[in-house]
């Protein structure tokens, strides 16, 4: 379809539905997040039922980028749209040779839904025209089935991507080196759903779409529009569990529980990020090997200003709840980030007998000061501003205790606390431990007493 024509197109839909009273989607907000400089934020007329991360085409945020978007936020969906061009450009400036921006694109969607107050999670639907298009089908193909809910590619042709080649590692054989540039090359089982839109007149040129296009549609992959494709991934189940009903249910929990008998449970303060990454993978070694955990979403519960008082009495309702529920009188706690600078406090004001079940508590990553509420500049560096923890450290006794911290981490507060407070173990990387997420669990079970 002529580009102009396209735009003609939502125009007229959009009149049409304003004329039958429908409520178009709100003007957009322009937020500053990491790599991305800004995201357009379109909110639905009406609550929330889908979120969609939109990859404009090469040249940037346009009107078909826009109109996409408007088109989407009116079924539904809250959209952080993202200047494709600018990321790149991004992109293209990191450090190391290869790019695969999945876990950028993941934090950024917490930070809108948490941003925009919206309740549970939804796990993204990655949107691209054009160019965006090759990157979400490359987040379709290659980054792990939990992250995102599916993805939707426009007038999108299989051609030569310039600049910083996607990491090739990520999965085999789903893209190609050539003397052009890089080539994404189809892939019949992907992990999450994906649609093609095709449009006859907007098909590749040459033998190489065609057989692209051949091979989509072979494998159910095609749709024949935009709010087609969306309407059917939006059908899929997409967002994590609701959290428990009654009285938890104000709370942003996620419940990673065990098939292994035991009368020990964890209860984990995700870092500022939310629950994703570390935090997460985590949760689940240790539920694999015997320790269901009750995850707390940092980056929602912190939103609003929160008391240390406050954060204890959440804290002791939730173990009460799932002593009760999961029938293990035990309990360990741990945090990292600010999950962990935050628990300290906690665990002073917690009931006597509530403490009592608090058998161990883990604190990976501790900072010198905790922040009791969000701020953006607690992304960018550590939070000056925050209370100091090592009073509260000093409440509590080294036996009780394990401090991890990065051997790259300078500055952690695990390296000056004491011994007579916290037992401290340095792991190999940084703040994030290099992604050793079978090592921080195997150390954490290590620690817990025996009955």
């Amino acid at each position: 379809m002529n580009p102009l024509l396209r735009i003609f197109a939502y125009f007229l839909a959009a009149t049409v539905g304003i004329a039958l009273g429908m409520t178009p989607a709100s003007a957009q907000e322009r937020i500053t997040h990491g790599l991305f400089q800004p995201v357009r934020l379109y909110r639905p007329p009406a609550d929330v039922q889908q979120f969609v991360l939109l990859l404009s085409d090469v040249n940037g945020w346009d009107a078909d980028a826009e109109h996409s978007a408007q088109a989407l936020a009116a079924r539904g969906a809250l959209v952080g749209g993202i200047d494709y061009a600018q990321l790149r450009r991004a992109l293209d400036a990191s450090g190391g040779d290869c790019v695969f921006p999945d876990g950028d694109l993941e934090n950024l969607s917490h930070y809108l839904q948490g941003y925009a107050r919206v309740p549970g999670y939804y796990k993204p639907l990655v949107v691209g025209i054009g160019a965006g298009a090759a990157l979400a089908y490359a987040m379709a193909a290659a980054a792990p089935a939990e992250l995102f809910g599916g993805a939707i590619g426009l007038r999108w042709c299989p051609q030569p991507m310039p600049g910083k080649p996607l990491c090739a590692d990520k999965r085999s054989g789903y893209v190609r080196n050539t003397a052009q540039g890089q080539v994404l090359q189809f892939v019949p089982q992907l992990a999450i759903p994906w649609r093609l839109v095709v449009d006859d007149a907007d098909a590749c040129l040459g033998a190489r779409g065609a057989d692209f296009a051949a091979q989509m549609r072979s494998a159910g992959y095609v749709s024949a529009s935009l709010l087609e494709a969306y309407t059917w991934l939006a059908q899929q189940k997409t967002d994590t569990a609701p959290p428990p009903a009654g009285a938890l249910a104000d709370l942003p929990l996620v419940e990673v529980p065990s098939s292994v008998p035991g009368d020990t449970f964890a209860v984990l303060l995700s870092g500022d990020g939310g629950w994703a990454g570390l935090d997460k993978r985590v949760a689940a070694h240790l539920a694999a090997r015997g320790l269901p955990v009750v995850g707390m979403d940092s980056l929602r519960y912190f939103w609003s200003a929160r008391t240390p008082e406050g954060l204890a009495a959440d804290l002791d309702r939730i173990l009460r709840h799932y002593a009760a529920r999961w029938q293990r009188p035990r309990a360990v706690l741990i945090g990292y980030s600010q999950g962990a600078n935050v628990l300290p406090f906690a665990v002073n004001r917690l009931p006597a007998a509530t403490r009592r079940t608090v058998v161990h508590i883990v604190l990976m990553g501790l900072e010198a000061r905790a922040s009791f509420e969000f701020h953006l500049g607690n992304w960018l560096g550590s939070d000056s501003d925050g209370l100091p923890v090592q009073p509260e450290l000093a409440r509590l006794r080294a036996e009780d205790v394990l401090c991890l911290y990065g051997e790259e981490e300078t500055d952690s507060l695990c390296r000056s606390a004491g011994a007579a407070h916290v037992h401290a173990e340095q792991l190999p990387g940084g703040h994030h431990f290099d992604g050793a997420y079978d090592t921080l669990a195997a150390a954490i079970l290590r620690r817990i007493p025996a009955r």
